[in-house]
């Protein structure tokens, strides 16, 4: 899929920096007046700004007499030969913080479609059972309730590589051929991603997950003997490594936020190996840790507002009628478990979807700088 992009970065002489995904779409956007000729072009960040009279593909296009000067960046002359540009939720689309939030609500509208919903509603209500079977067998399995634990894990994650593997092809297939895409064209090779973002998740979270464990068990580690049999210097010791634990714990758990949701478009836009996947998605951590964090918060913001509406009379019923029973009956939570993964559907169809517009927001867009680079 990433071999397709046939992305053009476009300088406007106010500044601002609008992109379009294919060489077609801006010779339509030159022909039809909405980009002026005296705006500049290029491929990527690294390589030069320049007119659209030294680009091969736009050469034939240029209006005899169009004032294509060479002056500088920052003093480019007007061009009154088109009006004004206007922006295009399709195919044009402003960089930076205001280009990501304007790609973020575009992923409402990209989420909003009968087929990732279904996706989404199916991938739910298979969690929800799941829980409700996890639950089941632990209560059965007494002292060994870790294994119904540790099989419904593996089947969540099963059905949750399923769903980001649907829907992160669907929504990538849909962005580069400005289309719907229907599910039978994603069919050839889903059972291969499933299985490498499967392997990649288990990997990724699982050292997450196992860290956080090891972590909290730490302090058990090192005074076996219970509170009453810690020394001075132990209790001190205690004290910093419950410190450092919380520390290091508030760290662990947003970077298993961006693995579960960032390493599917990675992995499958690119059509990535899953060792070539996790050394992209460690560089990108090092890179863009903090426009992932502050681009997921948003995400997770407007994730909450679709799934409140729904998860909150759940909740209520859940609450109001079992109350603080410790155990509830099988009759009582099955529902709520299978209701509640269901809740999660416009959630979880959403933060899929936008995780791919933010992978691509990352990977092929840059800010804006006054400098030539």
């Amino acid at each position: 899929m990433a071999s397709s992009a046939d992305l053009w970065y476009i300088r406007l002489p106010d500044g601002r920096l609008l992109r379009a995904r294919s060489t077609v779409a801006l010779r339509h956007y030159l022909k039809s007046g909405r980009i002026p000729w005296d705006g500049r072009v290029r491929r990527s960040a690294d390589d030069p700004w320049q007119t659209l009279d030294r680009v091969e593909e736009f050469v034939d296009l240029v209006p005899k007499g169009s004032a294509l000067g060479d002056s500088s960046l920052g003093e480019m002359p007007g061009n009154d030969a088109g009006p004004r540009p206007k922006k295009s939720g399709a195919e044009l689309r402003t960089l930076g913080m205001r280009g990501l939030v304007e790609e973020l609500f575009n992923a409402f509208d990209s989420c909003l479609q009968r087929t990732k919903l279904t996706t989404a509603a199916c991938t739910g209500l298979g969690i929800g059972l799941v829980w409700m079977l996890g639950d089941v067998a632990a209560q059965l399995l007494g002292d060994r309730a870790w294994i119904g634990h540790a099989g419904a894990a593996v089947l969540v994650l099963l059905l949750f590589s399923t769903c980001i593997s649907i829907l992160t092809q669907m929504t990538a297939i849909e962005l580069s051929r400005f289309r719907q895409v229907r599910f039978s064209e994603i069919r050839p090779g889903l059972a291969g991603s499933i299985v490498r973002l499967s392997v990649a998740l288990g990997l990724v979270g699982g050292a997450i997950l196992g860290f956080i464990v090891l972590l909290r068990s730490l302090p058990a580690w090192l005074a076996p003997g219970g509170p009453a049999e810690v020394g001075l210097g132990l209790e001190v010791v205690l004290d910093i490594v419950n410190g450092a634990r919380l520390i290091l714990e508030v760290l662990c758990w947003p970077i298993f936020g961006v693995a579960m949701l960032l390493l599917g478009p990675i992995l499958i836009v690119e059509e990535y190996s899953i060792g070539r996947a996790l050394r992209e998605w460690l560089g990108m951590l090092r890179q863009h840790l903090g426009r992932i964090y502050l681009y997921q918060a948003l995400a997770f913001a407007f994730a909450a507002v679709l799934s409140v509406p729904l998860v909150l009379p759940v909740l209520l019923a859940r609450y109001g009628f079992i109350g603080n029973t410790p155990h509830p009956s099988l009759g009582a939570s099955a529902p709520f478990y299978l209701l509640a993964g269901v809740a999660l559907t416009p959630a979880l169809a959403y933060l899929l979807v936008a995780h791919v517009f933010i992978y691509l927001n990352l990977r092929y867009e840059f800010f804006y700088s006054t400098r030539e680079r």
